[in-house]
């Protein structure tokens, strides 16, 4: 979360406007409250389920929904922040959020691609192990598809399920795959977050300058199980003990900094209370309250957007008159002076032209055209 909270402090200092962010559905509440500033009521809400009518035709897991928010940078730049919607398979939400930049980048008309970042946030197993990361990333420097460089975040815990590294990849980092690019890929200990902070800046600075892609592949551990039912010191005893052993990164650098004297145990202590106490109101005005989730779909530039069946909706007129459709059909069947046109083009070109006229019948290859040209 520190991590996320200062791709934005860095990203506002480089004049970024949008930041879309695709994640798998672990964290993603943590990453709501903290990063995205969900409201923690709205966030309560979904576990207390007191309104299932409200979600009727709509429900899905929380753990799936997406999210905007605008939020402020320490410089005083603003951000919108992007959370895309996501299903539970690891890493399919990557093209959907290249997608959307680049439509954001075309419609800012962000010819350097500087103003919207993509920032996608993948798991060590999956990243080395999932076809639609490479096939994503080979696709992401060519002009067609290119976003300016996306940041990857590789949230290493050095094992997948139940899965040592050693099993699962035949390569030494997990972030190999990622060589093909030719960008830099940062290995940093998750234990120290100064390394860390070090590390985003310099990242966030050289997508802006460069427009490349940058990985940090952020070294960590799960100190819990895959999930409620997994027990990890079944499969993996070793490991785990020595991670019991170890205190939380935490109580790492509280430590630190209170040997520094940058802050007293007690301070620290009061920090912590204060948190708890915040979300232990939250959840109390939540219980019996009956709050209905707002909906933060299909907003701003998706506000006039009608869906649905076909059935269910309108026939939409977009017709364009007949004299358009020669005009445009002239434009598509002339060649610029002095250009050279290949004879089988040529041929092409003369049969828009009797398309125009009514000699020929129009083809879908030409009615494509028009659709294209109107």
């Amino acid at each position: 979360i520190p991590l996320l909270d200062l791709v934005v402090e860095h990203a506002g200092e480089q004049r970024v406007d949008e930041i879309v962010i695709g994640m798998a559905h672990r964290g993603r509440l943590n990453v709501l409250a903290n990063v995205m500033e969900k409201k923690l009521e709205e966030i309560f809400a979904a576990f207390e389920d007191e309104t299932p009518e409200s979600l009727l035709g709509r429900g899905d897991v929380k753990y799936h929904l997406g999210y905007s928010s605008d939020r402020v940078a320490p410089n005083g730049h603003p951000l919108h922040l992007s959370l895309a919607f996501n299903p539970s398979h690891l890493e399919w939400v990557n093209p959907v959020v290249e997608g959307r930049v680049r439509a954001k980048q075309e419609r800012r008309g962000d010819r350097e691609r500087k103003r919207v970042l993509p920032l996608l946030i993948h798991g060590d197993a999956a990243v080395a192990g999932q076809g639609i990361v490479q096939e994503t990333i080979n696709l992401g420097a060519l002009r067609g598809y290119a976003t300016g460089g996306t940041l990857h975040i590789v949230l290493n815990n050095q094992i997948g399920f139940t899965t040592v590294w050693e099993d699962s990849r035949s390569t030494r980092y997990c972030t190999d795959v990622m060589r093909m690019l030719g960008c830099p890929i940062f290995h940093v200990n998750g234990e120290d977050p100064e390394a860390v902070a070090q590390v985003v800046k310099v990242a966030v600075a050289f997508r802006q300058r460069y427009a490349r892609d940058v990985v940090i592949d952020l070294y960590c551990y799960r100190r819990y199980g895959h999930n409620e039912a997994d027990e990890p010191r079944f499969t993996q005893p070793v490991m785990y003990a020595a991670i019991d052993a170890n205190p939380s990164v935490r109580q790492v650098y509280i430590d630190k900094l209170v040997a520094l004297g940058s802050v007293s145990e007690q301070r620290a202590v009061e920090i912590e209370g204060a948190r708890r106490a915040v979300l232990e109101a939250a959840l109390q005005r939540t219980r019996g309250a009956k709050l209905e989730p707002p909906v933060y779909a299909m907003q701003g530039l998706w506000a006039g957007y009608r869906g649905g069946r076909d059935a269910d909706c309108p026939e939409v007129d977009t017709g364009v008159s007949e004299d358009r459709l020669r005009d445009l059909l002239t434009r598509a069947g002339q060649v610029p002076d002095g250009f050279r046109v290949h004879p089988k083009l040529a041929r092409l070109l003369d049969t828009r032209l009797e398309q125009r006229d009514g000699k020929r019948p129009i083809d879908w290859g030409t009615a494509e055209t028009l659709a294209y040209a109107s």
